[in-house]
Formats: C-alpha cells, sequence, structure tokens
C-alpha cells in the first residue's frame, strides 16, 4: 500500500507539476550541476588539486595523485610550475562560479514554480467549489471552506517558497556526497569506518522520519483549528446584532480563545518537532567526524585523504540536515494538503449532461414535476409524490407552512438539486440533460435576502445581463422602484457599494435584485419570498410592475404573504412535503380548512383588496 504522503504528492504532482514540467526541468538540471559542484566537485578540489599548490619538484613530497590520472599535467608542472599552480588556484573559483550561477538559477526556478503550483491550486480549487452542488456547501460551515481556499493554499505557498532552494538542490547533494563517499572508502580500504560510518549515517535519518510522522498529524489538526477559528470569526461579523441583542460576547469570546488556545498547542507542537531534527543531526555530524579523526590518526592516512573524506562527510550530513528540514517542512504541509485534497477529490454528485440537449432559443416555460421526490437526508423525504404541470405564462403562488417543501420545490426547477426520483421537465426536456448554464440562462430569481455585490448599483442591475444597454438598466430600475432612492444616493446608479450591499437598507438592497430580475428578461421567473424585506408601502408600489413583469412568463411566487399572491392565476398549496390542493384564491379559501386557517392568520379576510391588507 502507498504511504499517504506519497499518494499525496503524487496526485498534486500530477495535476500541478506536470503543467510545468519545462521549469522542473531546469530545476532538477542546475539542482545537479549545484550537487555535483558541492558534494562531489569540493571533496575533489580537496583530494586532488590542493596537493599540487603545495607540490614543489624535487622537494622529495609524495607526487599529487592528480598527476598518475592526467600525467600531461605533470610534463608542464616540470616545465612551468607556475602556470600549473594558476590552473589549480583558478579551479577553486571557476567551481564556485559554476556553482553560485546554478544555485541563483535553482533559485529563482523553483521558486518561481511553486509560485505557479500554489496559484494553479488556489484558483483549481476555488473552481472545484464552484463547481459543486449547492448541497455540498450547505453541509459545511462557510469559514472552513474560506480557510481552504485561502489559508491552507497561503500556508502550502509559504512553505514551497520557504524551501524552494534546497527542494531540489539538497537531497541532490546528499545523494551525490554518499556515493563520492563510498567510492572513496572503497579505494581506500577501510571497510570498519565505512560500515560505523554507514550505521551513524542511519542514525542520522531517523529523526527525519520519526518526526516527520508527528509533524504531518499536528499540521493537519492546526490546519482544522484555523479553519474552525475562521468560522467562529465569520458567524459572529454575520451574527453581530443577535450576538449583541442576547448579550452573548463572553460566551463568544470564550470560544474564539478556546480554539484560539488550540490552534496555538498544535503549531507549537510542529515546530518543537521541527526544531528538534537538526540539534540531533548536528550530534550526530560531529559524532561521525571525531570517528573520522580517531581511525584516521590511526591508520596513518595521508592529510589531503582526510580532508577530502572531512569534506564530504561535512556535506553528505550538512545536506541531510537541510534536507530533512525541508522534509519536515513539507510534512508541515502536509495538513493544508490533506484539507485541500478533500475537497479537490469530492465527487460531484450533480455532474453534466456527457450529451447535453440543448434548450430552444425562445423557451416558452412549459413546467412539470412528474412523480418527484426529493430528500436532502438520505430517509428523510422533504418532497413526496409531486405531479403537477405549470403552463407555460401562468403565474402560480406557492404557500404553506414553514418547511412544507415551498421553496424546495422551486429550487428543483433550476436544478440547485436534483431530484431523488422521478423528473423535472421544462418544455418537456428533463433539467438534468441540459447544462446548468444553458438552463439558469432562461430562469430569473429573487431570493429572501438580496445579496448585492461589490461593485456600483448599475452593476449589480447588470448581473442580470452583462451586455444590457443603459436604457435596460434604467428601465429595470424604475420598474423596480430604485430610482425611488436613487436621489438619497451620492452617485446614483454609479454609487460604489460595499460588502454585501452595505449603504443600503434591507429594502432597497431588494429591489436592486428584483431590477436585476427585470432586466435579465427571461422566460422563468422564481421569487422566493421576493417582497419579504419590503414595508407595505414599497411593496404596493411595485406590485403592479411585478404583475407587468409576470405577463407571459411562467412565474413562481413563494410567499408567506399572501398579499403578493394578489395576481396568481393559480395556487398550490403545500404540507408536509405534498400538494395538497391546487386552485386560484377562491376555490382554496373555500374548500382547504389549512389554506383558510394560513390566509385568516394574517388578518386578511376574503374579498379585501392589498390596501386594506395594509
Amino acid at each position: 500500500m502507498i504511504h499517504p504522503i506519497i499518494r499525496r504528492t503524487l496526485f498534486f504532482a500530477r495535476l500541478f507539476l506536470l503543467p510545468h514540467v519545462k521549469l522542473f526541468v531546469v530545476a532538477v538540471i542546475t539542482g545537479l550541476i549545484v550537487a555535483g559542484s558541492s558534494g562531489l566537485g569540493i571533496p575533489m578540489m580537496v583530494k586532488y588539486v590542493f596537493p599540487v599548490v603545495f607540490y614543489t619538484e624535487g622537494s622529495g613530497a609524495p607526487l599529487p595523485k592528480i598527476f598518475y590520472y592526467v600525467p600531461w599535467l605533470h610534463t608542464l608542472q616540470a616545465q612551468q610550475p607556475v602556470t600549473v599552480l594558476l590552473m589549480a588556484c583558478a579551479s577553486l573559483p571557476l567551481i564556485f562560479l559554476l556553482r553560485g550561477v546554478a544555485m541563483w538559477v535553482n533559485g529563482m526556478v523553483v521558486t518561481a514554480l511553486s509560485m505557479r503550483i500554489s496559484a494553479t491550486l488556489r484558483i483549481e480549487l476555488f473552481t472545484k467549489v464552484m463547481s459543486l452542488p449547492i448541497s455540498f456547501l450547505e453541509k459545511r460551515q462557510k469559514g472552513d471552506v474560506l480557510s481552504r481556499i485561502l489559508s491552507d493554499t497561503g500556508a502550502v505557498l509559504g512553505v514551497l517558497t520557504g524551501v524552494a532552494n534546497d527542494l531540489f538542490k539538497q537531497p541532490i547533494t546528499c545523494i551525490t556526497a554518499l556515493c563520492t563517499f563510498l567510492l572513496m572508502m572503497f579505494n581506500s580500504g577501510q571497510g570498519g569506518l565505512l560500515t560505523l560510518d554507514m550505521v551513524l549515517i542511519a542514525l542520522a535519518a531517523w529523526p527525519i522520519i520519526h518526526f516527520g510522522k508527528r509533524i504531518s498529524k499536528k499540521a493537519f489538526l492546526a490546519s482544522t483549528e484555523y479553519g474552525r477559528l475562521n468560522t467562529v470569526v465569520q458567524q459572529n461579523l454575520e451574527a453581530i446584532r443577535e450576538v449583541r441583542a442576547y448579550r452573548m460576547e463572553e460566551r463568544q469570546i470564550e470560544e474564539f480563545n478556546r480554539v484560539t488556545r488550540s490552534l496555538c498547542r498544535n503549531s507549537l507542537k510542529v515546530v518543537k518537532y521541527q526544531r528538534a531534527v537538526i540539534p540531533l543531526m548536528e550530534i550526530v555530524t560531529s559524532i561521525a567526524l571525531a570517528v573520522l579523526l580517531v581511525h584516521g590518526r590511526e591508520s596513518n592516512m595521508d592529510l589531503a585523504d582526510f580532508l577530502a573524506l572531512a569534506s564530504v562527510l561535512f556535506f553528505l550530513f550538512d545536506s541531510m540536515k537541510k534536507a530533512g528540514n525541508t522534509f519536515n517542512r513539507l510534512n508541515s504541509a502536509q495538513g493544508p494538503l490533506q484539507r485541500v485534497e478533500e475537497i479537490l477529490v469530492e465527487q460531484n454528485t450533480m455532474p453534466e449532461p456527457e450529451h447535453p440537449v440543448k434548450l430552444p432559443e425562445h423557451l416558452r416555460g412549459d413546467i412539470e414535476f412528474r412523480d418527484v421526490d426529493f430528500e436532502y437526508v438520505e430517509g428523510k423525504p422533504v418532497l413526496k409524490g409531486i405531479n403537477v404541470h405549470i403552463p407555460a405564462g401562468q403565474v402560480v403562488g406557492l404557500v404553506g407552512s414553514s418547511g412544507a417543501g415551498k421553496t424546495t420545490f422551486a429550487s428543483l426547477i433550476p436544478r440547485f438539486y436534483d431530484v431523488s426520483s422521478g423528473a423535472v421537465l421544462i418544455d418537456g426536456i428533463d433539467v438534468r440533460d441540459v447544462r446548468s448554464k444553458d438552463l439558469r440562462e432562461h430562469l430569473a430569481l429573487v431570493g429572501q435576502q438580496a445579496l448585492l455585490f461589490s461593485g456600483t448599483i448599475r452593476d449589480n442591475i447588470a448581473l442580470g445581463n452583462p451586455g444590457a444597454s443603459e436604457e435596460k438598466i434604467q428601465a429595470a430600475a424604475d420598474a423596480a422602484a430604485v430610482t425611488t432612492f436613487l436621489n438619497t444616493q451620492p452617485q446614483g446608479l454609479s454609487t460604489k457599494l460595499g460588502e454585501g450591499g452595505n449603504g443600503l437598507s434591507g429594502g432597497q438592497r431588494q429591489r436592486v435584485a428584483i431590477a436585476r430580475a427585470f432586466v435579465k428578461d427571461a422566460p422563468i421567473l422564481i421569487l422566493d419570498e421576493a417582497t419579504a424585506s419590503l414595508d407595505a408601502e414599497s411593496e404596493h408600489e411595485i406590485q403592479r410592475e411585478l404583475e407587468s413583469l409576470s405577463q407571459g412568463r411562467t412565474t413562481l411566487i413563494v410567499a408567506h404573504r399572501f398579499s403578493t399572491l394578489r395576481h396568481a392565476q393559480r395556487i398550490l398549496l403545500f404540507d408536509h412535503g405534498r400538494i395538497i390542493a391546487d386552485g386560484t384564491h377562491d376555490e382554496l379559501y373555500a374548500t382547504s380548512p389549512l389554506y383558510k386557517e394560513l390566509y385568516d392568520r394574517q388578518g386578511i379576510e376574503e374579498g379585501k383588496t392589498t390596501e386594506s391588507a395594509r
């Protein structure tokens, strides 16, 4: 079975590394150059080049070993010793020049690579969230999802950029130094020293593996706590009036403190394990060098061989130490990566059709529910046995007690959810056979809470039809009674709004949302408590416009306030997920006790006008 870290690494490499394979290749090549010049080049300089610098012909000193491998150098040494000396001395800065340029290129390339991967990861994650069904988001806390998109991907970027220089360089340097060490030990015949040092090398690798598992576990817990912290903050900011009204400040502060303390504990444990690796490896390194020093003295090892072995051991353990630190920092990113992966691999329970059916350009708006059952949670039906046909252009009111299934019924038409059984058809076409984007092009929705986006009032109206002309936007604003409050705004339609439409009252935001539906000019209109935020006077002002908008369109009005159903041609009465009555207001008032009770409960007597209802 593949280790989870390896599996996760391969998963992310396939998705996010392959698109940047050219940068990756450059990073590997420059990493090899740096590793070769460090783990192999410098020890070889100590072993073969330095003796040339201190060799004098005829002094009786041992002949440098490089002369045996490159005889022409010995000849040149005898004829032009200064030339050989200059060549030997120049080789050192040349190696460091090569190493320095490769390090700079490697650092820049790997940093660019890590930033591109992180950006791609964040975009991919946000795109996936936007493509998942609404039910996915409804089952999760918004603060946690926000934390995964921003904080967790940010943590991954921080780790990747922090270890960018060492990500390829140190593991390759470690391997190169280890191979050089084994070659030197094999040539020297020091079998006992080789065995002892290999034990020490294995011992040096132990803390990397041991603490890596703990770091990964604690990092996941810390990321989870950070998501909970985001949720606590978001909930309190969104419901600040309720928090103040019910004197919940102390309880919310205590909850925030509790989550913060838990986050700190797990974060400190991550740091504790990370910081433990380097001291342990430095202790093992010092032991290995001490063993080499003793053994070199006892075996009469010459200074050049000793310095070469010492330098290669130093590069070996130093690269292991840095690679271990890099590995553990990558482990600290496993928690955020795991949380990100959970969303990326989430199955879309409402996939787009493989062979989508194209809706007619001029959709009539005929709606039919055939034997529809629906449940949010398995075994708990919300709609049961719904069979209803709504002809094109009909205005239908949906009424019933809270939780009866009215909004759920309306939400199945734009395919916010898929039916559990049966089918919803528009102009005879199953909505599951149509691309969601194409389906919703023919629908306009005004919900219970009007959510506006940052931008101008004009921008928010134009969301219904981005290509709408200024005249259409102005006409929609007039129809929705937006113009009645524009004189109080500093720049009229060009007034910029804050987050969520800050700067407008609840009723004013609702009018802008209604104007958005006007400008979309869709054949199907869903009004889900569309006038709930309006006062009676404002509601009365736009009733005529709503009636005008509904002409020739299939309109569904979800309402608790019966005054909004004045122009409904037909009313469907919901109770416990079923349609128990279907007819006009007069028919239902006369035949349905539940409808009569709901209607009379609002103090509206049969036959009264909207004005008397006010």
